[in-house]
């Protein structure tokens, strides 16, 4: 008996706002590799395998990033497996190759996960995804205060040299 997994869950976690929650987009999956997308989302909190959030409009980032991540995860374990057996058959200069493949695919999804631009909004793009998901006026004036520079602070005027005292 053959088992097919399929269904729906959240991928291409994006633009996280401090305060509101992430980015993420809803798409229909086999053996949980992200194919089809159908539903954008703010994410605002995260229970268990569930989460809650209010839909908006599907953010092409997030599919990107959804796409990238697993054709990163697949490639490289594909390029792995594949030079391993290269290596193994004492094909040494193919499995050089596939060894490079399969780290790239691993730095490219590591940096996925840790590039500023890819996870954290910009002051604008947070705005724009507040808007989206329908919040106040008055919540889209704290979340426009709280990414505005902070004041500078003066600095204090420097002591005059010290200097020890003749003896």
């Amino acid at each position: 008996m053959h088992m097919v997994i399929f269904g729906s869950r959240l991928y291409g976690k994006v633009d996280e706002v401090p305060g509101l929650g992430f980015v993420a987009t809803k798409f229909g999956h086999l053996y949980y590799v992200p194919l089809i997308p159908t539903e954008g989302w703010l994410v605002v909190a995260e229970e268990g395998d569930g989460w809650r959030g209010q839909a908006i409009p599907v953010s092409g980032k997030s599919v990107l990033v959804a796409w990238a991540r697993a054709a990163f995860l697949i490639g490289g374990i594909i390029s792995l497996l594949t030079g391993l057996i290269s290596l193994s058959n004492i094909e040494n200069g193919a499995a050089t190759v596939l060894g490079v493949v399969a780290v790239l695919c691993i730095a490219g999804l590591i940096t996925s996960y840790r590039w500023t631009w890819v996870t954290q909004a910009s002051p604008e793009r947070a705005l724009e995804i507040a808007r989206q998901a329908g919040l106040s006026e008055e919540s889209l004036a704290d979340l426009r205060q709280g990414h505005e520079a902070p004041a500078p602070v003066p600095a204090a005027v420097p002591a005059r040299p010290w200097t020890p005292p003749e003896s």
